[in-house]
């Protein structure tokens, strides 16, 4: 990976606290990354679809951090979504949930997403997860030019 350049991270996560735990995680990093931050799968793919169009304020992420269980559009629909789309189903999504049902995990996997992990509920801990999430994306794995 280029260090020079920015990564850009969506995180498509609904909860609050869980969106600020991960920005002051994703802060840390010696990667710069540029984390855009949507509430739904909704929001994601609106976001995901101005990205095709070139717009300058939502640049194409190499890397998008899902959360599963989110009102209206959950996690498994907008993994179907993006990976149906040609222009879009390059891109790694990690899931990051709450969530440790084998069939949540099975069909993450089957619907192409590139990880699975649980989010801890201790912020200390969910913060060590994005760290290695992010030395792992961004520093040991080639990602998709844009």
């Amino acid at each position: 990976m280029d260090t020079s350049k920015s990564v850009v991270v969506l995180l498509v996560e609904d909860d609050p606290g869980d969106q600020k735990l991960i920005r002051n995680a994703l802060g840390h990093q010696k990667i710069k990354n540029r984390l855009y931050i949507v509430g739904s799968g909704e929001e994601a793919i609106g976001y995901l679809e101005r990205s095709k169009t070139g717009d300058t304020e939502s640049p194409r992420p190499d890397l998008i951090l899902l959360d599963l269980n989110m009102p209206g559009m959950g996690g498994k629909e907008f993994l179907r979504h993006i990976k149906a789309d040609n222009d879009l189903c390059a891109i790694p999504v990690v899931v990051v949930t709450t969530s440790d049902s084998e069939s949540d995990v099975q069909e993450s996997y089957k619907l192409h997403a590139a990880g699975y992990v649980q989010k801890s509920p201790s912020p200390q801990e969910l913060q060590r997860l994005v760290e290695k999430l992010a030395k792992y994306w961004f520093a040991t794995s080639l990602l998709v030019k844009n």
